[in-house]
């Protein structure tokens, strides 16, 4: 421990004195009831000399970006050397006052050294425990400054235990030293003290991404996304990884806050589409509840009465949406079938193995995007080769042709609804540009959103597709692991590994060649929400191509995988989830219309 660390307990002491005389500024004071300043310190170091990595710059945007959106006051710094390290913790220190409730992230390298902890600057050359003071910046300063400084709430994210050339020097201790609980003061480690984790190039650590999904959560407190991200991790690496948390967060520290719903109000009537997050706390939420369903209450779409039953499935008109649900719904199947489109008319029925020539494209409105027609048929869905959550494979048939994007939804057609009013959330482009790259940051309630103002803007009914029309219209008439055949040839699709030249960025949608029925980026670019909810396996999904929505939905299936992912998640069976009400930077989606 520091000397530094030593003399808290007295530097506290008079603080709390100093609190008390009479002459103390009033700026240094606390108010009561004031809102807490929000204050981050993001750092991401990959850029290395002699011990490079991949992936710190780009998880620590993604988590300032987060910050940013929950309005918190981001110090940020990239690529630091020991020079960068000093100003940018001396900035930070700055800011700090009593009551804040603070988020520090560091990615890069660490190295310990008699139980203290040391994070190395890019151009660091450690050979000894004399270089540490040149090389590299003392934790326990850090820790130091935000106890003095006396948080309302804080959490500190340390992602820096990798193995590195330095620690050899130091003595033989791997990972970092384990940090004593501090009141009001959390410490996360994406693995144990004395451990190290392998980097993946081009992949988010697990407790790295779970934690950012964790706090996108709306009204979700820091000690419950600790807990979420370390269960989650757990699970999803069957126990391999276990995250560390020193200690809890005092409650209240919240990234992003709860949003008000979204109204999407065109032609005779709107939807809201975005309520609060499902579940126990939604179904208190009276005026929302009431609202939505005002806004649905006389309409024969059996998905309206659906989209309300997500949102409250313990909501007082819960009983009365599901009769009518399910009466709208037959009804609608019992009908005789509308005549086709003269594309339709000459649509074969899709069998495996076959490739069906690609039926021409059309647009419904100039800011539309562009469909293209997918013929009925029967195909085998599922996957033996990996998961056990793509099994068991069985035979889907898609009973009626249907309309799908022929492209990712781009920001371009975002924009158009943003701008007529139909979609509230404007996503970050990550200074990467708009125009024709597909929008990503969008979680299932805003594709919702989305679909719902086509739908009224058009007089056509859009919708996202479910997970079994999905994967029909990505494999295309295939039995191959992904479109093209079994292996992962270069140049098919944006991904980590797909390309001679890594890009690690969506880029503008159809840079690739086509699957066989005319369809770009099924593999890769942004990753795809699609209606259904998650399922563990496929035994109580729908054979008849329709989505599995049970009641109380929280997560969500994303198809295709995305431009930060490796190969095996873009084969067409390949299938993986997320929360809807969280937004990723990785997430995009595309629509279908119903002939």
């Amino acid at each position: 421990m520091s000397w530094y660390r030593r003399l808290t307990p007295l530097l506290l002491a008079l603080a709390a004195w100093l609190a008390q005389t009479w002459w103390l500024s009033p700026p240094a004071l606390a108010q009561a009831g004031a809102t807490p300043a929000r204050l981050a310190l993001v750092i991401g170091n990959a850029a290395y000399r002699e011990a490079p990595l991949a992936n710190p710059v780009t998880d620590s945007r993604a988590v300032a970006e987060a910050l940013r959106q929950g309005d918190f006051d981001v110090t940020m710094v990239e690529n630091a050397d020991r020079a960068g390290l000093e100003r940018a913790l001396a900035a930070f220190r700055e800011k700090l006052t009593r009551g804040a409730h603070v988020v520090v992230f560091y990615a890069g390298h660490a190295v310990q050294h008699r139980g203290r902890n040391f994070l190395a600057a890019v151009d660091a050359n450690i050979r000894s425990p004399g270089d540490l003071g040149r090389d590299a910046s003392d934790f326990d300063g850090l820790l130091d400054a935000l106890i003095v400084s006396r948080p309302a709430s804080a959490v500190v994210v340390l992602d820096a235990a990798r193995e590195n050339p330095w620690q050899a020097a130091l003595g033989n201790r791997k990972g970092l030293a384990p940090i004593e609980p501090l009141e009001n003061i959390a410490v996360m480690a994406p693995v144990t003290p004395g451990r190290t984790q392998a980097e993946t190039p081009g992949r988010t650590d697990p407790a790295i991404a779970e934690w950012l999904k964790a706090i996108r959560t709306p009204g979700l407190d820091m000690a419950a996304a600790l807990t979420r991200t370390r269960d989650a991790v757990a699970r999803a690496t069957r126990r391999k990884q276990q995250v560390w948390i020193s200690s809890p967060p005092a409650v209240g520290l919240i990234v992003t806050p709860n949003g008000k719903p979204a109204a999407i109000a065109q032609a005779t009537r709107g939807v809201i589409m975005a309520p609060p997050p499902p579940g126990p706390q939604s179904d208190q939420l009276g005026p929302y509840e009431l609202s939505f369903w005002e806004t649905i209450r006389n309409s024969e779409n059996p998905a309206e009465y659906r989209a309300y039953l997500d949102a409250y499935p313990n909501g007082r008109f819960a009983s009365l949406a599901r009769t009518r649900e399910e009466f709208y719904r037959t009804r609608g199947q019992a009908r005789p079938a509308s005549p086709a489109p003269a594309q339709m008319a000459s649509a074969t029925q899709a069998r495996p193995g076959a490739t069906p020539a690609p039926a021409r494209p059309l647009r419904d409105c100039e800011d539309c995007p562009e469909l293209t027609l997918i013929p009925a048929g029967t195909f085998e869905m599922g996957s033996n080769e990996m998961f056990e959550f793509e099994k068991p494979v069985r035979s889907v048939a898609i009973g009626r042709p249907f309309y799908i994007g022929t492209r990712e939804v781009t920001f371009a057609e975002w924009d158009a609804c943003v701008a007529e009013g139909g979609c509230s959330h404007r996503p970050s482009d990550r200074n990467l540009g708009r125009g024709r790259r597909p929008v990503t940051d969008i979680h299932w309630n805003d594709a919702g959103a989305y679909v719902v103002w086509l739908s009224l803007k058009t007089g056509r009914k859009y919708r996202l597709p479910t997970e079994a029309e999905w994967e029909y219209a990505a494999r295309a008439g295939t039995t191959t692991s992904y479109p093209w055949g079994n292996t992962i040839d270069k140049e098919k699709a944006n991904c980590v590994g797909c390309n001679a030249q890594p890009r690690r960025q969506a880029i503008e949608v159809g840079q690739f060649p086509p699957n066989g029925f005319g369809l770009y980026d099924m593999a890769g670019n942004a990753a795809e929400w699609v209606a259904d909810c998650w399922s563990e396996s496929y035994r109580s999904s729908p054979r008849d191509g329709s989505a599995y929505s049970p009641p109380g939905c929280r997560e969500r299936v994303l198809r295709g995988g995305s431009f930060n992912n490796d190969p095996r998640y873009l084969r067409s069976a390949a299938r993986f989830k997320y929360e809807s009400d969280v937004r990723f930077y990785t997430n995009g989606f595309r629509v279908v219309r119903e002939p």
